[in-house]
């Protein structure tokens, strides 16, 4: 079979030309799908760029995150930390707090001991206070207290003075009721008195005494003892200025020689400073008082100190005399000094004055008060 070149011609150039149509579909496919392909790909590294962005927002986000999860993980640790310390300082502290409520236990126990203890000291104190108080007045009140006898009466007096004047000779001086000694007259008359002297409640001595000074008004007497013991049992006496500040409702104690005995004591109010009998100015007196307390002094309670002398006691008259023990009059102490510096003998209230000095009531209380011993020879009276 013939093939002519024009055939051949044609069918090559349809080959090429239907080949290069092929190949530039094919390339313009492929050039499509490139661009498509960078197309997607530009999308790709857009999302990819996004999505970095993203990763790295998150790996910012998860830094802060972890930032603030080692924080709180610390925060954590650390209150862990303190709750730890905490509870170990509570139970160090709960011990603590036991061993503590044990010694204040012990401590409550010992308050109570001790307050136990002071309480039995104060009232031991004050027991002893008491005594010590009981034993003042005794020695200050009882001791200066005597007993004094003359043939038909006996009464009460006081040791005002009492000193040595040479030689191992004393003079006494004590202050007692007129009446008690009416019946011896005259200073120098030669009857003499018994003046009984005490210490701690019993009788010591009995000396003679004689009448140096009286007032039959004022119903005072003032007696000589010579002999040859100082007494420093005297009457604690205040100063003028000290008297007026005894008002009504003051306490008192009466001291003398009731019925003859030896020195008791009964204690009461000052009633009365405006009693007038027959003319004479006295204070009344509560304290129980009888025959024999005449002569014996009136003590202010709270200082110690003697504001008076009794003079007498009321008595209602009827058909008999009945004496009223609670009505007591009383001749003051400022009346007994008026008088005595009207007699040679001013220099007896004036010297105890002066042996008492400024002393407060609580030093001169300190001082003793007993009389001197007896001499070798001497022998008491019973």
């Amino acid at each position: 079979m013939r093939i002519s070149k024009r055939y051949v011609l044609f069918s090559s150039v349809f080959l090429i030309v239907g080949t290069f149509a092929a190949l530039a579909a094919l390339l313009l496919s492929i050039h499509r799908e490139l661009r498509e392909a960078r197309q997607e790909l530009a999308e790709m590294r857009g999302h990819t760029e996004v999505q970095r962005t993203r990763i790295s927002e998150l790996a910012l986000r998860l830094g802060a995150v972890d930032e603030r999860t080692d924080a709180r993980q610390k925060s954590v640790r650390s209150a862990q930390k303190r709750l730890e310390a905490r509870l170990e300082k509570a139970l160090q502290e709960g011990r603590s707090q036991a061993a503590l409520q044990g010694r204040l236990s012990a401590l409550d126990e010992r308050v109570k001991n001790l307050a136990t203890a002071a309480q039995d000291h104060e009232q031991l104190l004050e027991s002893s206070r008491h005594d010590a108080d009981v034993s003042l007045r005794y020695r200050e009140l009882m001791s200066p207290t005597v007993r004094v006898q003359s043939k038909s009466e006996v009464g009460s007096g006081t040791i005002l003075l009492s000193k040595p004047v040479g030689r191992g000779r004393a003079r006494s001086y004590v202050l007692t009721a007129y009446h008690i000694v009416e019946e011896v007259e005259g200073e120098d008359n030669d009857v003499a008195l018994e003046v009984d002297f005490y210490s701690k409640g019993k009788l010591i001595r009995t000396e003679l005494a004689k009448v140096v000074a009286r007032q039959a008004g004022l119903d005072l007497a003032l007696l000589e003892v010579r002999g040859y013991h100082v007494y420093t049992t005297k009457a604690r006496i205040p100063t003028r200025s000290a008297l007026p500040r005894t008002p009504v409702f003051s306490k008192v104690y009466a001291i003398g020689c009731p019925l003859g005995y030896s020195p008791l004591p009964t204690s009461g109010e000052l009633t009365s400073k405006d009693k007038e009998l027959d003319g004479n100015h006295y204070w009344m007196i509560n304290a129980p008082t009888i025959f024999g307390n005449s002569g014996g002094g009136i003590y202010h309670a709270k200082s110690r100190t003697m504001i008076g002398v009794l003079s007498r006691i009321s008595a209602y008259k009827n058909m008999i005399d009945v004496a009223v023990p609670h009505m007591g009059l009383v001749t003051p102490l400022d009346q007994v000094y008026d008088w005595l510096d009207g007699t040679r003998y001013a220099f007896v209230y004036r010297e105890r004055l002066a042996e008492l000095g400024p002393l407060s009531a609580a030093a001169s209380a300190a001082k003793t008060t007993e009389a001197a011993p007896l001499p070798a020879g001497k022998k008491k009276k019973q």
